[in-house]
This record gives structure tokens, C-alpha cells and sequence, in this order.
């Protein structure tokens, strides 16, 4: 791993020509399950919140929606791919979670997305995000894990996926394990009412087979230097990823919610 490497710096950089698309691809597969998760959250129209790591603002466009008298900060380390400039009620901020701060107590809700098991810093900025709560804000986290990857039957597409898992791992320092103790990791936070699940987007022709295709294609240098991927694998599981006939679980998402007392 290149200690100086963060996500984004050449890795997923916004600057590559496909990555619109990915991230494009990632909230089709994910939002619809974030959504319903906030949905479910007792907050107030005029609540203060707060979405790290925004990437296209679509979850803060949908907190806008469903929170018209609140307020929405989408802050995002390089907010360069942010749709959602000038929407009333959001507010679009350059914002490194590692590094800059917000007052303490600022915030009725903070959610983050397959954004902490990426930082080497995870538990302690998870850890900043609970005391930036205010008194009963909540905390939702949702991060992806690899399980799923580990026990297909289906070949090249475990090999390949689960090298890509461990050439992040190398390249950028993300941890696809990490986020299976996000409950216990909130509660040692300091959160009450602790809950959550586990939920996992297929590949095949959907949008979670996207973003991995095009994700295995930023990679594709990795895969074969450092992992032993060979052309004609890579091409098969590109073609396994996004066809109609096939169908398998992608990463997993671990979703944890905590409320500061």
C-alpha cells in the first residue's frame, strides 16, 4: 500500500473519464436503500444534517425534499461531481473529514457511505462524527463489506472481485471487513439505541454490476501486476458482471444507526 495514497488522488480520482458513471451507478444501487433507512428516523422538518462524502448530492437532494424547513450540508472532500448547486436548503461544502472540522453539537443527523472502511483514520472520525451530534441527533453509517464476494461459486468473478477488495486494500488502505462491527463500533461511541442490517445489491444487469465493472477497469493495471488476473479473466468477468443471464451477490452494506443522548 502507498502510504500516501488516498482515495481519489489517482485511485477513483474525479478526474478520471468514467467515474461520473460510477458514482452514478453506486447511488442507483445504494440510494434506494438509504433513503428508506432515513425514512424511518423521528426527525424534526427543520432539522440540521449533515451528508460526509457526498459524491452526487443524492442523498442530500432527497434530505432537502423530505426535511423542507431543515438544512442540508453535502460536504464532500472535492465536490466537483455535486449535482445539486442551488438547491434551496442545501449547502455544498469542500470538506476533508480527516482533517476539518465542524462544531461540536452542530448537527440533528450525520450520515456517511461507503466512505469510513476507505480511511485509515476510520474509528477516529467515526468517533468526531458522534460528537458533532447534537443531544438526541442520530448517526447513520453504511459501509460495504466482502463476505458475500467470499463464498460465490462463480468463477472468474470471486477471483476477480476479491483481488480488486485486496489491490483497494493495497493501493488506498480500505478495509472491505471493517464495517461488520459498525453496531458494536457506534455503541462504543457512546450512541444509544443501537440497530441496523445487512443488505447486498446482485450483479448482472443492474447497477451494482456497473459500478463493479467499471470499478475492475480503474483497477485493471493491479489486477494483473500484483494479483494474477490474466487478460482473457478480467475480459470474462466484465462480460459476467453486467449480462442479463447472470446473476450473484455483490459487496454487502452494513447500515448502523446510533442517537446521542
Amino acid at each position: 500500500m502507498l502510504d500516501t495514497e488516498q482515495y481519489g488522488d489517482q485511485l477513483f480520482s474525479h478526474a478520471h473519464p468514467a467515474e461520473t458513471a460510477r458514482l452514478e451507478a453506486l447511488a442507483q444501487a445504494l440510494d434506494p436503500g438509504t433513503f428508506h433507512r432515513l425514512e424511518q428516523l423521528p426527525l424534526r422538518e427543520d432539522a440540521r444534517c449533515l451528508e460526509v462524502g457526498s459524491g452526487l448530492g443524492t442523498v442530500g437532494e432527497w434530505l432537502v425534499r423530505r426535511l423542507p424547513a431543515g438544512h442540508v450540508v453535502a460536504a464532500d472532500r472535492d465536490p466537483v461531481h455535486l449535482r445539486a448547486r442551488g438547491v434551496p436548503g442545501l449547502e455544498v461544502r469542500r470538506f476533508d473529514v480527516t482533517a476539518d472540522e465542524f462544531p461540536e453539537e452542530s448537527f440533528d443527523l450525520i450520515h456517511a457511505r461507503w466512505l469510513l472502511s476507505h480511511l485509515p483514520a476510520r474509528q477516529e472520525v467515526l468517533e468526531r462524527m458522534a460528537r458533532r451530534l447534537a443531544p438526541g441527533g442520530w448517526l447513520v453509517i453504511e459501509d460495504p463489506v466482502r463476505f458475500p464476494l467470499e463464498t460465490s461459486p462463480e468463477q472468474p468473478y470471486r477471483k476477480v472481485s476479491l483481488a480488486m477488495c485486496d489491490a483497494v486494500e493495497r493501493r488506498i488502505g480500505t478495509d472491505s471487513r471493517w464495517a461488520r462491527t459498525l453496531p458494536e463500533l457506534l455503541s462504543a461511541a457512546g450512541l444509544t439505541d443501537v440497530h441496523g442490517d445487512t443488505r447486498t445489491s446482485r450483479v448482472g444487469r443492474t447497477p451494482m454490476g456497473r459500478f463493479w465493472r467499471l470499478s475492475a477497469e480503474q483497477l485493471s493495471a493491479d489486477l494483473r501486476q500484483d494479483f494474477g488476473v490474466a487478460p482473457d479473466e478480467l475480459a470474462a468477468f466484465s462480460h459476467q458482471v453486467t449480462a442479463a443471464d447472470f446473476t450473484a451477490p455483490g459487496l454487502a452494506t452494513v447500515t448502523a444507526v446510533g442517537r446521542r443522548v
